[in-house]
């Protein structure tokens, strides 16, 4: 037994692996002095010194015996107490983590041992034809002989390894082994069980499922109460298992929520809070915009509906969910307001042409009601038309003949090409002035600045000179034939070029 005292504290550990874990995450004794701390093994003082700035402690020996000896402690009172090897789930965690804290530290071997018996230890794998001492590989070999695995951990299932305690331990409660409850009670209060071992939380707190149940029928049951806000207790547990035998091996959450909400286990879906308040749908500026706001409202609740019913066909989705998401589907029917459809009878109204076009001048599929909508109140057909039909439709909706429709469209040419230039024009001035331009008075200018100014001096026109396989360019002033370079690389030709 080692017994740590420091400060009026006394502590007893019956590894040194414990004692090392003590030294390392324990606050209270983080800030004290290593000479003030009182280390003792069977009335033999061990040193306590630090590494790093952390505690830890100097032993006479060899690494490796002295090693290995931390792993003989572990084996003989936790791992192997009788002599046999004892499951992960028969193991408590806490020392379950001693042999992984023992892993991490082969990684620090100077945390360990002084530099003299690394040396020495490092000699010794030498003559041996190894490049130095490995105490992690040392403990994969030494855990693989004495437990029967390696740092990967224990086959679970004799599917896989898994190195994680408390997988072995859900497994085992799932299975209906003899989990101690010392090790149970570790995972009372911890959250161990959360993310994908959720499903195994209720083996803790409920003894009849353990075993009860294979686990491709636990893990759906399980998950399928937690979403429903239900707890399997002792009292329903008997039940529970019962029914899951009615669904098959590999049954999924979905046919276990069916099946639990026809036997009256589960209730119905609510209506979500914020569909129990009205909404304001506001009121039709035209006939149009009633229509309008009708069919795109009828669209969404039958494509949703369509959707609903493919998803309850092909199972994924439950008969509660399909029933909340149809009732949703309805309501929202009744919820759509007028917003867009009164904005856009306002763009038909006004000519709006530029919002007109972006709407309806699209393939059939897109933006299918507003089409529909503009049929029923107005004739004008724009599904299944050639596209120029369908652009004719549109102006004409606007009450635009095809002579306005010329003019519009010749003048929306014009507006996108000036548009376009001036996009050109402030890429190419925005890479100009980047650059700096130091002129012959001394002056430093952006090179959009002395473009302009050399513009306005009268250099208005752009040379090109031939020299060889190269081209070099130049601002010109025709007048005074007087010429100033340009440079592709500093943004001021291109600038030259749009100015």
């Amino acid at each position: 037994m080692y017994q740590l005292s420091f400060s009026g504290s006394a502590h007893s550990f019956r590894t040194m692996l414990e004692v090392l874990r003590f030294l390392r995450e324990d606050a209270s004794v983080a800030a004290v002095d290593a000479a003030e701390i009182s280390l003792t093994f069977v009335s033999h003082s061990v040193s306590v010194t630090r590494y790093n700035g952390t505690l830890t402690v100097r032993r006479p020996g060899t690494a490796t015996s002295l090693f290995l000896s931390l792993i003989d402690e572990i084996d003989a009172a936790y791992f192997r107490p009788s002599f046999a090897a004892l499951e992960a789930w028969q193991i408590r965690r806490e020392h379950w983590q001693l042999l992984y804290l023992a892993f991490d530290l082969a990684r620090e071997p100077l945390y360990l041992f002084s530099s003299d018996q690394m040396a020495q230890a490092n000699e010794e794998a030498a003559k041996t034809g190894r490049r130095g001492l490995d105490l992690f590989e040392l403990l994969q070999d030494e855990s693989q002989r004495r437990f029967g695995f390696r740092y990967a951990g224990p086959l679970l299932d004799n599917r896989q390894s898994n190195g994680r305690h408390e997988v072995h331990v859900a497994y085992a409660l799932a299975a209906g082994k003899p989990v101690p409850q010392a090790v149970i009670d570790d995972y009372a209060s911890l959250s161990k069980f959360d993310s994908d071992l959720q499903w195994a939380k209720p083996l803790l707190a409920v003894p009849e499922l353990r075993g009860a149940l294979p686990l491709a029928k636990l893990v759906p049951l399980a998950t399928v109460m937690r979403h429903s806000k239900q707890a399997i207790t002792s009292d329903n547990a008997a039940l529970l298992a019962m029914l899951m035998g009615l669904v098959p091996n590999s049954a999924t959450t979905v046919e276990v929520d069916d099946l639990l909400y026809a036997k009256g286990i589960l209730e119905a879906h609510p209506l979500p809070e914020a569909y129990l308040k009205p909404v304001d749908v506001g009121l039709p500026t035209c006939q149009f915009a009633e229509v309008l706001r009708r069919t795109l409202a009828d669209r969404v609740r039958d494509n949703r509906l369509a959707e609903l019913e493919q998803a309850r066909k092909s199972g994924s989705i439950s008969a509660r969910r399909f029933q909340l998401d149809s009732q949703l589907a309805i309501v929202d029917h009744g919820r759509h307001t007028h917003t867009f459809a009164n904005e856009f009878a306002k763009a038909v109204q006004t000519a709006d042409m530029s919002h007109l076009l972006s709407i309806l001048d699209r393939p059939d599929d897109a933006n299918r009601a507003t089409k529909q909508a503009v049929r029923e109140v107005f004739g004008i057909k724009l599904i299944g038309v050639r596209a120029a039909a369908r652009r004719r439709g549109v102006f004409q909706l606007a009450g635009m003949d095809a002579v306005q429709q010329a003019e519009w469209e010749a003048l929306s040419v014009s507006q996108r090409e000036a548009r376009r230039v001036a996009r050109e024009v402030a890429r190419a001035r925005e890479a100009a002035q980047m650059s700096r331009v130091r002129t012959a008075d001394g002056a430093v200018l952006t090179g959009a600045e002395w473009v302009d100014r050399t513009i306005a001096e009268g250099f208005t026109q752009i040379a090109d000179v031939r020299q060889g396989a190269s081209v070099r360019y130049a601002l010109a002033d025709p007048v005074r034939n007087l010429q100033v370079s340009l440079r592709a690389n500093d943004g001021t030709l291109a600038y030259a070029r749009v100015a």
